[in-house]
């Protein structure tokens, strides 16, 4: 999980926003009224472009790449009906973190959220697997109500690792010059916001010996 910036309010949500709100509204318990398209205004197309567009077509949680995706209310509707189509209160996420996460919550004790905090404050990847921060309850919460150190994830976190060494060997090989700057610059690549499992390769980075001096 990375820091991430919430996107522009999208147009439609600007405008039609508080009207699908109160429509909702009105139409919970009314099975007549609670129509597929009052319930499910929030995956509009033009908000699913947002948010993908937000979180670089990566769930907010794993990181994983997401084809589809699917359109997450942070505070479950569930228990805030009036957040529906809140906009800080939707993200992209995969499949099988909207599973686990299902309706979580706790306002006293919440997940991460990476559009409010910097999630390494609570969450660290040592090679692929997540940990807490010592002493954050927060970041024990997270992983464990997500279930980020699930199967698929360790193994998709493994291989991100190990695509990345041969250019890590490259980089450690060359001497100080032209060649080595070229060849950061592909590693920090890697980590950046837009790449896949981005908080696996910077905590991987942050292990190696010279990696930050070499920066200075």
């Amino acid at each position: 999980m990375i820091r991430l910036q919430k996107g522009p309010l999208p147009e439609v949500l600007q405008s039609k926003g508080a009207e699908w709100t109160q429509e909702y509204l009105e139409a919970k318990g009314d099975p007549v009224k609670m129509t597929d398209t009052v319930k499910f205004r929030y995956r509009h197309p033009d908000v699913k472009a947002a948010l993908r567009q937000e979180s670089f077509n990566k769930c907010i949680y794993c990181e994983s790449s997401v084809a589809f995706g699917e359109t997450d209310h942070i505070n479950p509707v569930s228990c805030c009906p009036e957040q529906i189509v809140e906009w800080a209160n939707l993200g992209l996420v995969c499949k099988e973190c909207n599973t686990h996460k299902s309706d979580y919550y706790a306002p006293a004790e919440p997940l991460v959220n990476p559009f409010k905090e910097e999630p390494s404050d609570h969450l660290i990847l040592l090679g692929d697997i997540a940990i807490r921060v010592p002493g954050s309850t927060k970041g024990l919460r997270t992983i464990s109500q997500l279930n980020l150190n699930r199967t698929d994830l360790l193994q998709w976190r493994f291989l991100r690792i190990k695509r990345l060494e041969p250019l890590m060997d490259q980089w450690s090989a060359h001497a100080e010059g032209e060649t080595k700057k070229i060849l950061r610059q592909a590693i920090e690549d890697e980590a950046a916001d837009n790449a896949e499992y981005a908080a696996t390769v910077r905590g991987y980075l942050s292990q190696v010996p010279g990696w930050n001096q070499s920066r200075r």
